[in-house]
């Protein structure tokens, strides 16, 4: 598993980080870094699955900042699987071309590919990162469970069933 240190060693020049907390600066240091942390690992796995943005719009803030500092972007983009360049724009602009960019209904198979994916690669969701996952939070109300049976849910082979709400979830074998 990739730890959050890790993604931020590899990702994050110092002078990122201060630039960050300096734009952030109604943040505490640790919610930026957890913000940053969380947009590295969407980009990190970017690359796979195209569609719509999995993120809320504190995630997207700190992807139009490091946007903004274009060469920074764009060496990132060359460091992250896939070592291309991640287009960014705003459902505003998609919508000239396609007026129903915001109404159109969300691909839930690629949503739970990409929370599938974010348990492989990141390991599972913790209390205080979950929130920025719309579609994590989404299926926990729809389905009435707990961080834990998401959590053990998504480390599942794929293919098999969520279960009833009276289920219990297997957990991944280790």
């Amino acid at each position: 598993m990739i730890t959050n240190e890790q993604l931020r060693a590899t990702f994050v020049s110092p002078a990122m980080k201060f630039y960050f907390d300096r734009k952030l600066s109604h943040l505490s240091s640790d919610e930026v870094d957890a913000r940053v942390d969380e947009l590295l690992k969407y980009l990190n796995m970017a690359t796979f699955s195209h569609g719509g943005i999995p993120f809320n719009d504190e995630i997207d803030d700190v992807w139009h900042l490091w946007i903004m500092q274009t060469k920074e972007y764009a060496l990132l983009c060359r460091r992250l699987q896939g070592s291309k360049f991640i287009h960014h724009s705003s459902n505003e602009y998609e919508a000239y071309a396609d007026p129903e960019v915001k109404t159109r209904p969300q691909d839930i198979q690629r949503a739970v590919g990409m929370l599938r994916s974010y348990v492989l690669n990141y390991g599972p969701f913790g209390e205080d990162r979950v929130r920025y996952w719309p579609v994590a939070v989404q299926l926990m109300q729809r389905l009435g469970w707990n961080l834990p049976r998401l959590n053990a849910w998504l480390s599942q082979p794929l293919g098999e069933a969520p279960p009833a709400a009276n289920e219990e979830p297997h957990a991944a074998a280790a």
